[in-house]
């Protein structure tokens, strides 16, 4: 028995046409082969990762499977320093001052690198950090950067060859 459409007009029901046959509404499982589902409540499970079109994501550059799991940094990573070292972009130095320390810059930066440096032992002032520019400038100067301050906190964020490591 065919399902008639009927349309309410505001004082009696008007029919329209008659429902067709593929648009039956269906609860439970069903094996579907080369069919579109459409709607917001529809639930797909026990899809083999092989069997799909795009069975991994992306993230920072690897493939991650659907289903899998990996860890994502989510910030820069720290390190603490005793010893004369070559810095790394994108790291957090803290930088244990009884002693003097150079920390170098990286010699091939890309824009927008950043380093930060703390003055872990708060005695800067008197055991400098020297900043070593590794052939790139430094606010703009051919000159290393001296941190002679205690308990300092300094910025490099490389900005071009011009400026080169931009810090306050």
């Amino acid at each position: 028995m065919a399902k008639l459409i009927r349309v309410w007009d505001g004082a009696t029901w008007q029919s329209v046409g008659t429902a067709l046959p593929d648009a039956i509404s269906l609860a439970g499982a069903e094996t579907l082969t080369n069919k579109t589902i459409s709607g917001t409540d529809n639930t797909l499970s026990n899809i083999p990762n092989n069997a799909l079109t795009n069975s991994s994501i992306t993230i920072n550059g690897s493939a991650v499977s659907l289903g899998g799991s990996t860890t994502i940094v989510t910030g820069p990573t720290s390190s603490a320093v005793s010893s004369n070292i070559t810095m790394a972009a994108n790291y957090n130095y803290f930088v244990d001052t009884t002693a003097a320390r150079t920390l170098t810059l990286p010699a091939s930066p890309t824009l927008g690198d950043t380093i930060a440096v703390y003055d872990a032992s708060g005695t800067a002032a008197t055991n400098n950090i020297t900043i070593a520019r590794n052939g790139n400038n430094i606010n703009g100067q051919t000159e290393d950067a001296i941190i002679d301050v205690d308990q300092s906190g300094s910025i490099f964020i490389y900005t071009g060859s011009t400026l080169g490591w931009r810090f306050d």
